[in-house]
């Protein structure tokens, strides 16, 4: 039921507006060398699909993730910090897409100074106060409340909370009103520029495809092959990672494998513990039979008790995963919780798996108990069914299922560990960074001269982001005296010249970067450097760079770092010094008295920026939100490992017992004849070794096979050694001998006259 609210949740995303099929999001592809990837569209592309496409039925443009703070009234108690999280749009964004209006519509939003909060927003800001018409301030600007939105659904990519009107764009972001290019420029493509069309036939994706390859060509010339713009299929969007999506499908199917592998085992085993139990009614069911009883009837018996037991755990499975969901969405899927989105949708589901596990429970043993020897039952008050191949089988099975899962829960556990705590060329133990916006030549100074008085600041820099982070900052760029521009981008950091010793970055060969230089600097890193000079990379120092409006000099060259995940290669990397990006504030700690030194940060802060609301966030957490994909699929991994053990050991549990009941006589003759308790639970045991044994031998390569190609993904990735596959297999064995072996030794102490007797 889990894994079904998991994959069924994310499978539903933002398939509820209407006419979803016909939603497209524009996408670009860049064709360098190698091949990157943007889910930013520009401006004019927008404006040009509206107004001059006729496959086109509406379009609609966002830009997102701005940051402001809001006042409430001027009051000091109620300012807030929205970091990322306020979107300018117009009518058309909720033409295209499904929004229940509370107060208010759509056309709000083609008027200046107007603001539309959802009831979230209101609630934060307002409490139970009706929002409608007052003025809030944004970064002391004033907008108008002019509309109320319900919360959107959970199954959404397209999340928001605050929506200013379009038209105010130049006037709360002034940068905007002098910005050449977002206008008319086609090359201006940045993530936070959103922009979706519907098409009256969803057919003629391909068509529009081919005329922007056509668009590509008139506004960019000779570089029209660079820039392949296409449409990406709304029910995509959520999947797509190479365009920001969150979930990838294929880890959605290995999930539903898994919950299918987990069923079958879980019916094997009960198969088995069912068998064992009712051995012991041979009396029953003879004299059933004896007195009239059909072996239809017989049959059906055992069905209905098969059905009844089923009901019961799915009841009771249902009321486990109710409960657990809360505990789940804390600890299991952080920051993208899972919800119920329909229970019908749940209890048919429910119904569905009550079935299959009622006919696979229930039909072989029902047929097997129904069939028995009339006379050999009465006189021997045991069904003689034999452990055979067939069983064995099903053994070897259930076991090879949790070994491979056991080994492969080991191998992501330690990848997960790999990303999470190994730094590529930086260190960012104790550094946190904190929101500053743009600040003045005098506030940074300030900032300075406070940081420079507290004693557990070691170092400290005006800088964007960390060297690892999801920044999509880049471009191409020009070398020396080159003509022409070269084909691989260069990927931008962005600091000041303490951001080397902040951020522990070693120089290794030039000099650091200078504040305030009349020539801008710029660090590089190896692989950079030595793509541009192969067999000399240190005669890049001293030569010129440009790359977009950004001219410069190289003055050092600094060891590899990674400015993505690690699950991306190290690229050509290069930092720079723009001020106006320059956004953040980034403090390395000592460690000592690390919450006095925060107290004294925030109080720095409040005196240098009252109007600002100060927060903080260590550079561990930052980092750890590039693997939050990783990270719920190596738990989901392990759950269904430890799930499948407990259930496998149940199994093995309910066949050593069928054996043993079996094997009462020649227990009880080989213990008169002197055999001791060892050599009568090795006996029993031998078996269940030899089938372990055999389902390691096809757990191994299946696991290794499988978590080769999932390695292939990460650039870098752990070496898989033989002992994760001897752990994985000593692990299984263990937990499997332990389960044999408490039925084995109980048959081994039994009384052998009572055994005799009863044979």
């Amino acid at each position: 039921m889990l894994i079904y609210l998991y994959a069924g949740y994310n499978l539903s995303f933002d398939r509820y507006h209407k006419n979803a099929g016909n939603v497209f999001r524009l996408v670009m592809e860049l064709h360098l060398d190698k091949t990157e990837f943007d889910k930013g569209a520009p401006y004019i592309e927008y404006q040009t699909l509206k107004t001059q496409y006729p496959q086109v039925d509406k379009a609609a443009f966002l830009i997102s993730n701005q940051s402001f703070i809001v006042n409430i009234n001027g009051d000091v108690n109620k300012r807030f910090k929205e970091e990322n999280t306020v979107s300018f749009t117009n009518s058309e964004w909720f033409d295209l897409f499904s929004h229940n209006w509370i107060q208010g519509d759509a056309h709000v939003l083609d008027v200046p100074g107007n603001v539309v909060l959802t009831e979230k927003a209101v609630r934060k800001y307002f409490g139970n106060t009706d929002p409608m018409g007052k003025t809030i301030l944004f970064d002391g600007k004033p907008v108008k409340v002019a509309g109320i939105l319900a919360d959107a659904p959970f199954n959404t990519d397209l999340k928001g909370d605050v929506f200013l009107s379009f038209s105010s764009l130049n006037t709360l972001i002034p940068e905007y009103a002098t910005d050449k290019y977002f206008l008319n420029d086609w090359g201006d493509i940045g993530s936070i520029y959103t922009a979706f069309v519907s098409l009256k036939n969803p057919g003629d994706q391909a068509v529009v495809e081919q005329q922007l390859l056509a668009e590509s060509k008139k506004h960019f010339g000779v570089n029209a092959k660079l820039f392949v713009f296409k449409l990406l299929p709304l029910n995509q969007v959520h999947f797509d990672t190479r365009y920001g999506g969150t979930v990838q499908k294929p880890m959605l199917w290995n999930l539903m494998i898994i919950g299918i592998l987990i069923m079958a085992i879980a019916v094997i085993n009960y198969i088995n513990i069912v068998v064992a139990q009712q051995t012991k009614r041979g009396v029953e069911i003879a004299t059933r039979k004896v007195l009239g009883g059909s072996t239809w009837q017989i049959f059906l018996q055992f069905i209905v008790e098969a059905l009844l037991n089923s009901a019961i755990a799915i009841i009771a499975a249902f009321a486990v995963v109710l409960l657990m969901l809360p505990v789940a969405n804390t600890y299991l899927f952080v920051d993208e919780p899972v919800y119920i989105l329909s229970y019908f949708n749940l209890l048919a589901f429910t119904g569905i798996v009550l079935l299959c596990i009622t006919a696979g429970t229930g039909i072989y043993p029902a047929l097997l108990l129904s069939k028995v020897n009339i006379m050999r039952a009465m006189k021997n008050n045991l069904l003689n069914i034999p452990a055979g191949f067939g069983r064995r089988v099903l053994v070897v099975f259930q076991n090879t299922v949790t070994q491979a899962l056991i080994i492969c829960t080991i191998i992501m556990m330690m990848q997960v560990y790999y990303l999470r705590n190994t730094d590529i060329g930086f260190n960012r133990k104790s550094v946190i960074t904190i929101p500053v916006g743009q600040l003045s030549a005098t506030q940074k100074e300030q900032f300075s001269q406070s940081l420079r008085q507290m004693p557990a600041v070691q170092s400290f820099s005006f800088c964007n982001k960390p060297p690892s982070s999801n920044s999509q900052r880049g471009a191409t760029f020009q070398y020396d005296n080159r003509v022409k521009w070269e084909v691989t981008p260069v990927r931008f950091a962005i600091g000041d010249s303490a951001y080397t010793r902040t951020f522990g970055l070693h120089l290794v060969a030039g000099r650091n970067v200078r504040n305030g230089q009349a020539t801008a600097e710029f660090l590089i890193n190896q692989t950079m450097a030595k793509m541009l000079e192969n067999k000399h990379p240190e005669n890049v120092i001293g030569k010129p760079i440009s790359t977009g409006d950004y001219k410069g000099v190289v003055v050092g060259i600094v060891k590899d770092f990674n400015v993505k995940s690690l699950i991306e290669p190290i690229e050509p990397s290069m930092i720079l010094q723009i001020n106006e990006l320059q956004t953040n504030l980034a403090v390395k700690l000592s460690g000592d008295e690390t919450s006095a030194t925060l107290n004294n940060l925030q109080q720095s802060y409040q005196r240098i920026l009252p109007d600002q609301v100060f927060s903080f966030q260590f550079v561990d957490e930052q980092i750890a939100q590039l693997y939050k994909k990783e990270n719920i699929q190596q738990k989901l991994i392990w759950l269904g490992a430890v799930i499948a053990i407990v259930i496998s050991s149940l199994g093995l549990l309910g066949l050593v017992s069928l054996v043993t009941l079996q094997r009462t006589k020649e227990i009880g003759i080989r213990k008169v004849l002197g055999a001791s308790v060892t050599q009568i639970g090795l006996l029993i045991s031998n078996d269940f070794l030899v089938m372990i044994l055999v389902s390691f031998a096809i757990a191994a390569p299946i696991s290794w096979w499988a978590m080769d190609k999932w390695l292939q993904g990460f650039a870098h990735r752990i070496e898989v050694h033989w002992w994760v596959f001897a752990l994985g297999g000593f692990t299984a064995l263990l937990i499997a001998m332990l389960t044999v072996s408490v039925q084995s030794i109980k048959a081994a102490l039994a009384n052998p006259v009572k055994s005799l007797r009863s044979e």
